[in-house]
């Protein structure tokens, strides 16, 4: 039962006409951008940059039995990821933020004239 699942979302990968992937492979760069704006205004507001780290506690988990018949216990790694503050030039973050916004009003107009490309190139 549990094959039919995966199999049902088939279709719904494959509904992507030519002209939506054209479209968002035109984009991708301008996509990208405007996620290191939204990134770099959220530094700015909150006055700090949020930053994922990796964290390594140990579980000891039974891993099997010695040859005396006793359980064996193992350190096991168990990593978590959390999200930290840290400390960032806001003048620096400000001026990334303006850089970020000139390359995106550039990759805008270029997304523009390539999705009209998209559009006459694969008609839906």
């Amino acid at each position: 039962m549990r094959w039919f699942i995966p199999l049902a979302l088939v279709p719904l990968l494959a509904a992507c006409s030519e002209q939506q992937m054209c479209i968002s492979r035109a984009t991708k760069d301008l996509r990208q951008v405007q996620s290191f704006i939204s990134e770099a205004e959220g530094n700015l507001a909150r006055g700090y940059a949020l930053v994922e780290k990796e964290y390594i506690d140990y579980d000891i988990k039974r891993c099997g039995e010695r040859p005396d018949g006793k359980p064996r216990y193992c350190r096991v790694p168990d990593v978590e990821t959390r999200r930290v503050a840290k400390a960032i030039d806001l003048d620096a973050e400000a001026a990334k933020l303006a850089a970020l916004k000139k390359k995106e009003a550039q990759l805008s107009a270029q997304a523009a004239a390539e999705i009209e490309a998209c559009k006459t190139q694969y008609p839906e």
